[in-house]
């Protein structure tokens, strides 16, 4: 007697996240033409590129709050008394919202970079040259 029942998608109780596995992925590369392959593993190379500079984009920004919290609180604390002083607390904020800004358009940069390079002109619509004189 064979088991014919459709096998079951790991949700988040097993721990693994939803998709493909490893092994199904491994023999849907293998079955890859070269050029196919080729192309697959540029866009991955690019992808992970673009996750790469977003990843840093939030780490920047995480580093920019927190040290410029620092001196936005030396600065308050070493105000004179009575004078108004709050506005460097914004600061912080804003650097961090800018580098998240920055580090977002080299991001989207690079993904239209992707999809540019992986968008390859067909062989049946190049332009043939005329043969009229």
């Amino acid at each position: 007697m064979s088991d014919t029942s459709t096998k079951q998608d790991p949700g988040p109780e097993t721990g693994q996240p939803d998709g493909i596995d490893g092994e199904s992925l491994e023999e849907a590369i293998a079955n890859l033409t070269p050029e196919q392959a080729e192309i697959f593993m540029r866009a991955l190379s690019l992808t992970m590129r673009k996750r790469r500079l977003m990843l840093m984009g939030n780490l920047f920004a995480l580093l920019i709050m927190v040290i410029g919290m620092i001196f936005a609180f030396i600065s308050y604390g070493s105000r004179e008394p009575g004078s108004f002083s709050g506005w460097v607390f914004l600061v912080p904020f804003g650097g961090a919202g800018f580098c998240m800004w920055l580090f977002g358009k080299l991001a989207k940069r690079a993904g239209v970079q992707t999809h540019e390079s992986l968008v390859m002109p067909s062989k049946n619509n190049a332009p043939t040259p005329s043969s009229t004189p």
